[in-house]
């Protein structure tokens, strides 16, 4: 037994607190709930539906599958596609499942035009109106998609070129580090200055929006009338004393006990040999199902990389190994993990059994895919 589960209460929980930041700090600021990654490991279908349910409609993906999944699962609420798409094929489809489309140059700009202006054509005898609505990225410093914020005569002209058939509905860009509030404001000042620039030519998107979770619970007045949130809901977040509560525990159980003796093996590359005879407990869950994943570093900045050694250097004097919950109880697990396997040693317990429960810390986002997700 593996699955991932998720509570409601908590859930609506962490929506009720960021809908009430909202109303006291920014009130009618617009909320796009980002499902990317699985529904942020969630479960992209359940997950959607949730927050549809709970007064959230307006959500934000990453892929065109993620999109279109949305789309047969019957979910009719508005869907912004966060990644610029230059296939016209792919185009194509987008705009046949009212997706909202994010453009980030003139040549996705003159694609674009090209798709709506054959789909016209085609529907022209069905008198079908062809309507799309577009967001523009503006790149401030993430070296991503988007316009660069100083090209302002290129903005400016993905406005004038724009099929009058396409609704520039919003402009956007991403913050690189929120956490760095020196850097985050001088992205912000950039995107407020392409904002100004655009109103002084005429051109006022409905939708202005720069904050994701980090950001929007950092800096209130950098929220404008739109925000992206994706992790906050799950109540992960940078920020402390947020009133947000985790939402999720991966559970599993014992599937076999037994006891070994001193100076016995445990599990692969002999990296762990028991010190005294030891009782087991083993669970059919590895690093496969997404236990004890990190992100690889791959900062190379001097300092970031100076602090990570002092970090993992520090951690030579700590007890680091991981942790299974029996009983609500903790204890060890030791030697290597197995893809689909992990050891605790229960030694001197007498109440834990075969079938027990136990829970283990793996966040959603790092859950591998095909473990099941079941909301109670």
């Amino acid at each position: 037994m593996k699955i991932l589960e998720i509570s409601k209460d908590n859930l609506k929980h962490n929506i009720r607190t960021i809908k009430k930041k909202i109303e006291t700090e920014s009130p009618n600021v617009k909320i796009y709930a980002v499902v990317k990654a699985n529904g942020v490991g969630l479960d992209l279908i359940q997950y959607a539906n949730y927050l549809i349910e709970n007064e959230i409609k307006s959500l934000a993906v990453a892929t065109i599958e993620e999109a279109l999944k949305l789309r047969e699962a019957k979910i009719k609420e508005e869907i912004l596609m966060l990644t610029p798409v230059l296939d016209k094929k792919e185009l194509q489809l987008l705009i046949q499942n009212d997706i909202t489309l994010t453009i980030g140059s003139l040549d996705e700009i003159k694609n674009l035009n090209y798709v709506v202006n054959q789909l016209s054509t085609e529907k022209s005898n069905k008198q079908t109106e062809v309507n799309v609505k577009v967001h523009i990225k503006i790149d401030t410093g993430f070296g991503r998609y988007g316009f660069l914020y100083s090209e302002l005569v290129s903005i400016l002209s993905a406005f004038k070129i724009m099929d009058e058939k396409i609704e520039i509905e919003g402009l956007y860009t991403h913050f690189s580090e929120a956490r760095d509030e020196k850097w985050t404001r001088l992205q912000y000042d950039r995107f407020c200055e392409v904002i100004e620039f655009l109103k002084n030519n005429g051109y006022n998107p409905k939708y202005l929006h720069c904050c994701a979770s980090t950001a929007f619970m950092k800096y209130p007045n950098m929220r404008l009338n739109a925000v992206r949130l994706g992790s906050v809901f799950q109540g992960r977040t940078l920020i402390k004393n947020t009133g947000l509560i985790k939402i999720g525990r991966f559970k599993t159980s014992i599937i076999e006990i037994k006891t070994v003796p001193k100076g016995y093996n445990i599990s692969y590359g002999k990296t762990y040999t028991t010190k005294k005879e030891t009782k087991l407990a083993v669970i059919p869950v590895g690093y496969k199902d997404g236990f004890n994943q990190t992100v690889k570093r791959d900062n190379f900045k001097f300092t970031n990389n100076i602090i990570s050694i002092l970090m993992e250097i520090k951690k030579l004097f700590k007890d680091n190994r991981l942790e299974a919950k029996i009983n609500g109880k903790n204890y060890k697990i030791i030697g290597r993990l197995g893809m689909y396997h992990s050891i605790i040693d229960v030694t001197d317990s007498e109440d834990i059994k075969l079938g027990d429960l136990v829970t283990l810390d793996i966040t959603p986002l790092q859950t591998n895919d095909e473990i099941r997700r079941e909301y109670i």
